[in-house]
């Protein structure tokens, strides 16, 4: 068995996307885990993908790593929360099932724009737990007309970690209950909150950048895999 076709048991197991590595850990030091049917209790133990590794007596399959971006309809769920809704997930018709495909950030059901979606647990643990705020553009419906004086009064405020207002100005000069904002934040929720305290709610939103991602040759409903370079650039954001 080469170094080059080995990984660490916990990596093999977090990469099953049943949990993180170290979750992992604990299972492994807790005499949970088996290679060829010998328990592995030491940390750091290094496995082949063609051993047979269980947890709990149940064989755990490694899954390759999937990273996705895609545009989001509208009527669509980032979770599987109702019985019978239309989720993301239905969408990728090619990825199997069991590959446990999740959402980085939540949009709501009448939400649109940019998702990115993995099966790598530890990526989306790893990301949302990161404190730097994410450059995104969202194009905005409101329920009243924005008023001219608020452009200014929003973008001089100080929101001090919680976000970060690049620019705003309406979408075009007719619609003014529509307007384009650009910010780097972490929850969405911020967003709407900010808009509530400025007496505006959000009727629609559509997320037309996320980081490095735009909805270049992306339909709505459509997506494709993140390059390795871009999956990079996320990462070290």
């Amino acid at each position: 068995m080469t170094t080059q076709n080995t990984i660490r048991l916990n990596k093999f197991i977090s990469n099953s996307g049943f949990c993180n590595r170290r979750q992992a850990d604990d299972y492994i030091s807790q005499g949970r885990v088996s290679v060829n049917d010998k328990i592995i209790v030491k940390l750091g133990s290094k496995v082949s993908l063609k051993d047979s590794v269980k947890l709990d007596g149940r064989k755990v399959f490694p899954v390759k790593m999937q990273y996705i971006i895609l545009n989001k309809p509208k009527g669509f769920h980032c979770i599987s929360a109702k019985k019978n809704s239309k989720t993301v997930f239905s969408l990728l018709s090619s990825i199997k099932e069991e590959n446990r495909i999740m959402s980085l950030d939540f949009l709501k059901e009448n939400h649109t724009g940019l998702i990115i979606l993995s099966n790598d647990t530890e990526f989306v643990i790893q990301i949302n737990a990161k404190k730097n705020l994410i450059n995104q553009i969202f194009h905005l419906k409101l329920d009243v007309d924005f008023l001219q004086k608020d452009l200014k009064n929003i973008k001089d405020l100080d929101f001090n970690d919680k976000l970060k207002i690049k620019s705003i100005n309406y979408v075009d000069g007719e619609n003014k209950n529509e307007i384009g904002i650009e910010l780097s934040i972490h929850n969405i929720k911020d967003l709407e909150k900010l808009l509530l305290d400025f007496n505006y709610k959000i009727i629609s939103l559509d997320r037309v950048l996320f980081s490095n991602f735009t909805k270049k040759d992306l339909s709505r409903g459509q997506w494709r895999n993140i390059t390795k370079q871009e999956l990079i650039n996320l990462k070290s954001f």
